[in-house]
């Protein structure tokens, strides 16, 4: 069966929305299901943010080194631990933006939302090519019981670019995208890496031959998403490929399990695109 088949196939059986878009990295070559639709993007819209703010920097603008402080009016709850700290912390943007990208701390988002512009976040997605990626406003969660999309919304396929884009260092300067990778380090290793001979903490793979993760998850309730690049050696090599998984509308219970239907389906598609790309 082909790689396009069995995307078709286990997509066609989720229970719920799902949209996927994927590329091999050296080949071009590209899958995709209900890739070019809207979708809500829950935390993966924080990539967006650290773009913008990434820019920011690259103009001179300020320091990833400049310090923030932490404001009482600051919290939200969510993920991240932020929100367990005590108000007046100083810590430099940098610190904040690793928080907001690899455990996707939501007090840290807002913060950088309102450090960067949300208008200047959306400024920026339409001057580089993104006009199907949209921040809409600050995390609310009373917002977003009422409306998944009013966080973020985009295509699986703008992401796919986008990832692509920071991974290849075909946007910003290398340095900023060498630091962007950092950040997105082995996040989603239990979506994207669950059914891969990924190994977080080191084997005795050659350097060379050893898998590597890097991406952003999102989760809201019967919702999950991840955008990722899963590679081999040096990413100027291109031994691997990109995707973004959106899905949406899962009527089973939440109980944000590890095995949620959302985020099986996401490790799912990753192996799927693994054994016909990179194994």
């Amino acid at each position: 069966m082909s790689l396009n088949d069995q995307i078709q196939e286990i997509c066609a059986g989720f229970n719920g929305r799902i949209g996927l878009a994927a590329t091999n990295l050296q080949t071009n070559e590209t899958v995709g299901y209900l890739a070019d639709e809207i979708f809500p993007t829950a935390s993966t819209i924080k990539l967006a943010v650290l773009l913008t703010l990434m820019q920011q920097v690259e103009d001179g603008q300020y320091s990833l080194d400049d310090p923030l402080m932490l404001r009482r009016a600051d919290h939200v709850a969510g993920s991240g631990l932020l929100q367990f700290l005590s108000p007046g912390l100083t810590m430099p943007i940098r610190d904040y933006a690793f928080l907001m990208m690899n455990i996707s701390d939501n007090l840290a988002t807002n913060v950088l939302i309102d450090h960067v512009g949300m208008d200047k976040v959306n400024a920026w997605l339409d001057d580089t090519g993104y006009p199907e990626v949209r921040l809409h406003r600050k995390i609310n969660f009373n917002l977003l019981k009422t409306d998944q999309k009013l966080l973020g919304t985009s295509t699986p396929a703008a992401l796919t670019r986008m990832i692509t884009a920071v991974f290849q260092q075909t946007i910003l300067t290398p340095a900023a995208c060498t630091e962007m990778m950092r950040m997105m380090n082995k996040v989603g290793a239990d979506r994207v890496g669950r059914y891969l001979p990924f190994e977080p903490y080191g084997s005795d793979v050659p350097d060379g031959e050893m898998l590597r993760l890097a991406g952003k998850t999102g989760s809201l309730a019967g919702m999950r998403a991840q955008t990722a690049v899963i590679y081999r050696g040096q990413p100027v090599e291109n031994r691997g490929f990109a995707l973004t998984v959106m899905n949406e509308g899962n009527p089973e219970p939440e109980r944000w399990q590890p095995d949620a239907p959302g985020v099986l389906i996401i490790g799912r598609l990753a192996k799927a695109c693994y054994d016909a790309w990179l194994a």
